[in-house]
């Protein structure tokens, strides 16, 4: 049985063009309504509108287009990934022995993780974007982060690796934004793409971020990457770090690599998300799982 859910929407974060069309649109509305209810219930002949048959031809029609345009805005995407609208949960997408979860960023725009909490796929972790490169920072993190942790997930928090800037400085933009506490997954380094300096100087670089990692935390951090990235450069580079592959093979899993998490889906359906997101397995059980977090 689907379940359906309904997303909220922060009406700060709505595009202030569509903000103030909604605005006018409701005045135009009560405007309507107001005619409406003056000359069908006032004198029986108008000068601007004739009788009232007349203006229930004239204003039922614009008021049924004046809701149907209400109705049209409000339920477009905003510009922060958002959406007014009923969401089914696919939660058949999340049925397996393994242990799931998803990961998030601010793509996935404002989340109600209250209603995240009510959902019937069962979510155990949650991934969040932190950094990105040597400056960049993902805007609800700080948000994602708290509220993951007072709706009791096991969080995780993930630094985006630009292959073409300075690996220390990617690192200690990741180090002064996360603070790893007990039961916080280990650090997690995304890297996705190839470097205009080369294959060799990339590797260097991540085994770099992950070397300064595991000094600063005091853990082995754990790497995500695209399983044809990961067979083509990384392997054999990476062997000593927990893996966490993305191959989007649904319930198809990887055969013939030491995979820790498989993101297997871009599609999953998630009440108090506005957008869809990645779906994880964790290989393993629950324990096995505690043990990849920090003591």
């Amino acid at each position: 049985m689907s379940n359906l859910s309904y997303t909220l929407i922060d009406y700060k974060a709505i595009h202030p063009f569509r903000f103030w069309a909604i605005a006018i649109g409701l005045v135009l509305l009560i405007i309507g309504l107001a005619f409406l209810l003056r000359w069908l219930y006032g004198p029986q002949q108008n000068k601007l509108l004739g009788s009232r048959t007349a203006s229930r031809k004239v204003l039922l029609p614009v008021i049924v287009i004046q809701v149907l345009i209400i109705l049209g805005l409000v339920g477009l995407k905003v510009h922060d990934g958002m959406t007014l609208a009923y969401i089914a949960e696919n939660t058949s997408i999340s049925s397996s022995e393994y242990i799931f979860g998803i990961d998030v960023s601010h793509y996935q725009g404002r989340i109600n993780w209250k209603e995240v909490r009510t959902s019937r796929h069962p979510i155990e972790y949650v991934f969040i974007r932190s950094t990105m490169g040597a400056d960049g920072r993902d805007m609800h993190f700080k948000e994602n982060w708290k509220k993951a942790k007072e709706h009791n997930y096991i969080r995780g928090a993930y630094h985006y690796y630009r292959p073409n800037e300075n690996s220390t400085r990617q690192f200690e933009n990741y180090r002064s934004q996360v603070a790893l506490g007990t039961g916080d997954f280990i650090p997690i380094l995304d890297v996705e793409k190839e470097s205009i300096y080369g294959r060799e100087n990339l590797v260097k670089g991540v085994l770099n971020w992950l070397k300064l990692a595991e000094e600063a935390y005091g853990v082995k951090p754990m790497i995500y990457t695209g399983l044809t990235f990961y067979q083509d450069i990384l392997k054999d580079h990476v062997d000593d770090y927990p893996l966490w592959i993305a191959a989007y093979s649904g319930k198809h899993r990887l055969k013939n690599e030491a995979w820790t998490f498989h993101q297997f889906t871009e599609h999953v359906r998630v009440k108090g998300i506005g957008t869809t997101v990645d779906g994880n397995d964790f290989k393993g059980q629950l324990e096995d799982l505690k043990q990849m977090c920090m003591e």
